[in-house]
């Protein structure tokens, strides 16, 4: 008996590690949630990256990719494409000390339209993880991977 007790008091301390505090597991959901609004916008917060960059690994199959928070931004600008998609299901994690680091991972879903609003890829999913680091005050992403999911596209470039 004393033992399960143990156990039992063991695994309830272990659970409140992931705990976070107040309100930042819906400011990540939201941070989420407005970016890829940004995006569609193609006018993406410079703030939403780490001010020392980023690691992405995009859905088109290509190598990871370390870019600043301007070279990221100017990624989505430059773009030939509008990327209009919106994410579901989203799941955070917290882990460190702090409980300053978020894990989340998601799916993507929409189209690719082209300058003129035109669908050139219909039907884009995608699994996506990412992790972010409360940087003054705010999540940042540190690193971003998105892969197509069964029977969605995936990026698709000229």
């Amino acid at each position: 008996m004393r033992n399960l007790f143990l156990l039992l008091a063991l695994s309830s301390s272990l659970i409140f590690t992931t705990e976070s505090p107040a309100g930042d597991r819906e400011d990540v959901i939201a941070n989420i949630e407005q970016s890829w609004k940004d995006f569609a916008l193609k006018s993406p917060a410079i703030d939403t990256g780490h001010s020392d960059g980023s690691w992405v690994a995009t859905s088109e199959g290509g190598f990871w990719q370390f870019l600043s928070a301007e070279e990221f931004k100017a990624m989505i600008i430059d773009s030939a494409n509008i990327f209009d998609f919106k994410p579901h299901h989203i799941n955070v994690r917290f882990v460190g000390e702090k409980h300053d680091v978020a894990y989340a991972v998601y799916y993507l879903a929409g189209n690719i339209l082209d300058s003129d609003r035109n669908v050139v890829v219909r039907n884009y999913r995608t699994r996506a993880s990412e992790v972010m680091v409360k940087q003054n005050g705010k999540w940042a992403s540190i690193g971003s991977h998105y892969s197509p999911l069964y029977g969605g596209s995936g990026v698709v470039f000229d």
